[in-house]
């Protein structure tokens, strides 16, 4: 398709379930091999459990509304979509800016990462050339096509999660070493009291910080109504027991006071094994899983700048799509130079700070759509409403109250990133609505979506 062509803009329908799975865990597993851990230093092991337990609730009442809202409108912005739908001009531009946001923080997180591993094995090299060139490569790979990017994803999040299956069940076997020592899980338990234990939620969405995004591939899904329910579902699950397998197999292999400041707790943990198999195989994982991290945020970042433009939130400019690759190239492309800005600070928890804010409104935004949703469509009719998750609209209701708690968690010890963020978000919702002013705004839901009129409106 011509990019001056009159015919409307389409992406390529051509992912499938496993995709939309590679996706949503390929971004999130890499808070499994590193990240999570900060939730020890805070709450030791109770804490890190809690936080886990919480997180996990609200992820899994989150997929539930992205599943159902993704299945039923299928498009590419997901929650910037969901917003602009069901919620509101000004709304829509926070939450697609939020999105945008989170991810390119967290791809820049993991181009960070990968720069560390490599001068760890290469030690005259400089690590901001190789953050840069793994930020190019993977741009330019979700350039070339989003079904090529994917399938390097699932094979990357496949290897990296075989390694935490194996090095659980090895150490369940006994064959990963003598030792891992059970007196760990008792000894650093609640080393900050029920503070800590509190104060540990902050680094709980590091465990699945961004599986949402597995809904953003919608617009590009053979069958939509079918892959997003499955592959994000499937993708929760994943991220559940993988968590579980990584808290129990670190904690008895690392001491409390170590755990909670390590940079890659399981391949230390590998370590501590002797295993020469195993502390291979998590060093493969580790990489991998940061490769497959930032390879999917370019994916899903540019997916929300492309819909921002497409609705003239941002210039339309951006919405090209390439007549070749059937990709939104332009809005890929500039994921680049907003990664390496954030790269070039060099400052790893901030930015991973930044990126669990952004998210956070997300996570209040999400459900809230769905509320609204439900209200404007109440039928159960298979054309609106594909997938029902159950007991809605009281899990959307609940999931806010649970982003709202964790957010404010963040005072403790980063309460100027929240504010800094929260006040970021406060003035583009402004901006945005000022800017809306200018731009028409209309739903024609038939035409649109194939739908009836709605019973309620904003």
């Amino acid at each position: 398709m011509s990019e001056n062509s009159n015919e409307p803009i389409e992406l390529v329908k051509t992912l499938r379930p496993y995709h939309v799975w590679a996706l949503g865990v390929g971004i999130v597993l890499v808070g499994e091999y590193m990240g999570w851990n900060f939730t020890v230093a805070k709450g030791g092991i109770m804490g890190s459990l809690f936080a886990l337990l919480v997180a996990g609730t609200m992820y899994v009442m989150v997929s539930l509304c992205a599943s159902e809202l993704g299945s039923s409108t299928k498009l590419a912005g997901g929650p910037y979509d969901w917003a602009r739908l069901f919620v509101g001009p000004g709304a829509a531009a926070i939450v697609g800016l939020a999105v945008y946001m989170e991810y390119i923080a967290l791809e820049a997180a993991d181009a960070i990462v990968v720069a560390w591993i490599a001068q760890s094995i290469f030690p005259e090299i400089q690590t901001f050339p190789v953050t840069l060139l793994v930020i190019a490569a993977l741009t330019f790979m979700n350039y070339r096509g989003v079904v090529a990017a994917l399938n390097l994803n699932f094979a990357l999040t496949f290897t990296a999660l075989l390694a935490i299956i194996v090095f659980f069940f090895m150490n369940i076997a006994g064959a990963a070493g003598g030792a891992w020592n059970p007196a760990n899980l008792i000894s650093g338990a609640m080393p900050n009291g029920f503070v800590g234990i509190f104060a540990a939620l902050q680094f709980g969405p590091w465990f699945y910080l961004g599986i949402e995004g597995a809904a953003m591939c919608a617009e590009e899904c053979k069958h939509p109504t079918r892959a997003i329910p499955l592959g994000q579902q499937a993708g929760m699950i994943t991220l559940l027991l993988a968590a579980g397998m990584t808290l129990y197999t670190c904690a008895g292999f690392i001491p409390t006071e170590m755990l909670g400041v390590s940079a890659y707790p399981l391949y230390e943990a590998a370590t501590q094994s002797g295993v020469k198999f195993l502390i291979a195989f998590l060093a493969v994982g580790t990489l991998f899983t940061c490769l497959a991290s930032a390879n999917g945020t370019v994916c899903d970042s540019s997916r929300s700048w492309f819909a921002l433009s497409r609705d003239h939130f941002l210039t339309p400019w951006f919405s090209a799509v390439h007549p070749r690759y059937s990709t939104p190239y332009r809005a890929v492309i500039f994921t680049m130079p907003i990664a390496i800005a954030f790269a070039f600070s060099g400052f790893l928890d901030q930015v991973i700070t930044f990126s669990i804010t952004s998210g956070l409104v997300c996570y209040v935004m999400i459900p809230f759509s769905l509320i609204r949703f439900r209200k404007m469509f109440p039928e159960h009719t298979q054309k609106v409403r594909p997938f029902v998750g159950p007991l809605q609209p009281y899990l959307a209701y609940f999931t806010i109250f649970l982003a709202i708690v964790i957010m404010s968690t963040l005072n403790w010890g980063y309460s100027y990133n929240l504010v800094f963020g929260l006040v970021f978000y406060v003035v583009a919702y402004f901006y945005f609505s000022w800017r809306y002013r200018s731009i028409e705004s209309k739903h024609d839901w038939g035409e649109d979506l194939g739908w009836p009129e709605p019973a309620h409106r904003r």
